[in-house]
């Protein structure tokens, strides 16, 4: 909390202070990309660790409205156009939206905004999420230390009890949880892990993702929707770099095969699962520009410079942030002073 409200001040005193409004003609680059995750109203709590990847349709339509007026909305594809095109600095920047995973909320809630405001966007889609081969881990360990007040950790060489009977413990024991299954054990035992958390609490994990995520039919569907790009995004939403070189091209050009044989076009663009640096490196963006992607997108803060036409596998996303939704805390991160700042003044983070 004290990280978000510290990040809060300094948009704050950049907003209302008129500098990023400046600094926008020299730092503000040719574009941005958003990227969101589920859009659907507020669900409050006092243990919520994933709420930053929720935002509120409310706020997305406020967001659209405001910044119709101030930017060029625009395709990946011509996203990607005005990259490889652009010269300097523009008046009127673009902005690209995008979705990652593939959210039903998303056709329930952010389409009807996209096509109010006649905005393009782009769902990044994993097959396995789909056809049910991957889970929402993330979300499962949530439910998993939601449910109970002690639960114990499965391994095979020692058991570990958790007390997780306050909010302040919950906070803080999935923090850490999260960050042993990210960094200590591979993609496979960090899932077989939070399979079993799942099953100790009676959480579905398999009906979770089955309800949450849209189903071949809403996406063939959505497809249709000329506003609409779907992109790839793997097969199973592993982090690539954490994964043997085979596996993470497999990922790739499975992902993009599927997606062609159930669509009925390859899609041109693809997204790196988690998406920062310890998830998608060099050489996960060498394999994106080989499986043939027009471009790839990471999570990585930052707006778009010309120079990016050197590096469009490895574009940065401004991510609209569940706890930060005020529409002059978009317009400050697409300024790119919080750009520069995250980069230690340089411009590019591509390495």
């Amino acid at each position: 909390m004290a990280s978000n409200a510290a990040l809060k001040a300094t948009l704050h005193g950049l907003y209302f202070s008129g500098f990023s409004t400046l600094a926008r003609f020299w730092m503000g680059g040719v574009g941005s990309i958003l990227m969101l995750h589920r859009v659907q109203k507020a669900r409050p709590g006092d243990f919520s660790p994933n709420a930053h990847l929720s935002i509120s349709p409310r706020f997305l339509d406020k967001l659209l409205g405001v910044l119709s007026r101030q930017v060029d909305f625009v395709s990946l594809d011509e996203a990607a156009r005005r990259i490889r095109t652009a010269r300097g600095r523009t008046d009127r920047p673009f902005v690209a939206v995008t979705l990652d995973d593939g959210y039903r909320d998303n056709l329930q809630n952010a389409v009807p905004l996209f096509r109010k405001h006649s905005v393009p966007y782009a769902i990044f889609i994993a097959p396995g999420l789909i056809e049910g081969e991957a889970t929402l881990w993330w979300e499962d360990l949530e439910q998993a230390i939601a449910a109970r007040d002690h639960f114990m950790l499965p391994s095979q060489s020692v058991k570990v009890e958790f007390d997780v009977s306050t909010p302040a413990r919950k906070r803080k024991v999935f923090a850490e949880l999260l960050s042993f299954l990210t960094v200590n054990v591979d993609e496979a035992e960090q899932r077989r892990i939070v399979a079993e958390l799942a099953w100790q609490a009676g959480w579905d994990a398999a009906a979770h993702v089955r309800d949450s995520i849209m189903n071949w039919r809403e996406i063939v569907d959505l497809a249709r929707d000329p506003l609409c790009t779907i992109g790839a995004h793997t097969m199973n939403h592993f982090a690539l770099a954490r994964l043997k070189e085979k596996d993470a091209r497999r990922e790739m050009v499975e992902s993009a095969r599927v997606l062609d044989l159930e669509l009925g076009e390859r899609p041109r663009h693809f997204a790196y699962p988690y998406g920062y640096p310890a998830a998608a490196g060099k050489r996960e963006f060498a394999m994106a520009r080989d499986a043939g992607f027009e471009t790839a997108l990471t999570t990585r803060h930052g707006v778009i410079y010309p120079a990016h036409a050197a590096h469009l596998h490895a574009l940065p996303r401004i991510s609209v942030n569940g706890h930060f939704q005020a529409v002059r805390h978009i317009q400050t991160l697409i300024s790119g002073v919080p750009t520069r700042i995250a980069n230690r003044g340089g411009a590019l983070n591509v390495g």
